[in-house]
């Protein structure tokens, strides 16, 4: 086994025609990169109970696939943690079904580990379909920068370079590589020890906010986690909620409140005040400009802090 082999693990959920895009991309971006490292690539997908036919699809289509089919769905944290559980290869990556590689990407992600011992874990930059960016890295949260991201504070620079925060909107934190809290699961590279010393995603985080938690253990035992934009893909984000985003907020909302509860459990009292006053500034200042939908997700979000 080389010491660059990896294992790509693929959550298909009821995203038949983007989770067959998303193969095709790799497909070509795993040729690229066996034939320059002269490494091994194993992907998996694991299907988490589609029902829109992804699985024949992907039988008849990609026959060099290893598929796992599962009745029901997992979720994203059961599914990759049973998958990586498997995983023999140095190198696991975790990529999303609705992420298209460029031909580079898995070649460049894994040269970087090579070049740069101080990274155990790698995140990509995230692009939109159009072309523009997509913020998936950040610093992790801890009290102060979730008060200051719930009330608006981090528009105000002196403000968002005090607190450091865990949703940096400045295009400059994404455009070199360096050291960073968390990276998105969309595209998660990682060096299989860490999976191994942590145990993987927290399983009571069924979607959102589960990578961000992992990576605060995988810092706590001083594993380093980078953001290397020179590795780029695309990311057709939402596309197995039919772009529905307004789940997102609120299931980040509770992944907050389980983060805080786990690793800030004396604060979370305080910090909950806080939640609920941010949460009803927002509902008074989207119902003055009209937009009635995104008040009414606010109004929701009071239930979950």
């Amino acid at each position: 086994m080389s010491n660059l082999d990896l294992t790509v693990i693929i959550l298909s959920f009821n995203t038949k025609d983007v989770t067959g895009r998303c193969l095709d991309k790799l497909k070509v971006a795993k040729a690229y990169c066996e034939g320059r490292l002269k490494n091994k690539i194993r992907v998996i997908v694991l299907d988490n109970g589609s029902s829109d036919g992804s699985v024949g699809l992907i039988k008849s289509g990609h026959p060099w696939v290893k598929l796992i089919v599962s009745k029901e769905n997992l979720g994203f944290s059961k599914g990759n943690n049973l998958m990586m559980k498997k995983v023999k290869t140095p190198y696991i990556l975790l990529l999303n079904s609705d992420v298209y590689l460029e031909e580079e990407s898995l070649y460049k992600a894994l040269a970087y580990f090579r070049v740069n011992l101080n990274c155990d874990a790698l995140g990509a930059k995230l692009k939109y379909a159009n072309g523009a960016l997509q913020p998936s890295a950040g610093n992790l949260p801890n009290p102060l920068n979730i008060i200051s991201w719930i009330l608006g504070l981090g528009v105000f620079p002196l403000v968002s370079s005090f607190l450091s925060p865990f949703h940096p909107r400045d295009k400059k934190y994404f455009s070199k590589a360096h050291k960073v809290g968390w990276i998105m699961g969309a595209f998660f590279m990682l060096k299989r020890k860490i999976f191994d010393s942590t145990g993987g995603f927290d399983e009571k985080l069924f979607m959102h906010m589960e990578e961000v938690e992992w990576c605060k253990r995988i810092k706590d035992k001083k594993y380093k986690i980078w953001y290397v934009p020179q590795v780029s893909v695309v990311h057709l984000h939402g596309a197995s909620t039919n772009f529905d985003l307004s789940p997102s907020f609120l299931n980040e909302l509770k992944g907050i409140r389980y983060y805080l509860q786990k690793h800030y459990n004396f604060l979370y009292l305080p910090v909950k005040l806080f939640l609920i006053k941010g949460l009803i500034l927002r509902i008074a200042a989207f119902c003055v400009l009209g937009k009635t939908k995104r008040a009414r997700i606010y109004m929701e979000g009071l239930k979950v802090v």
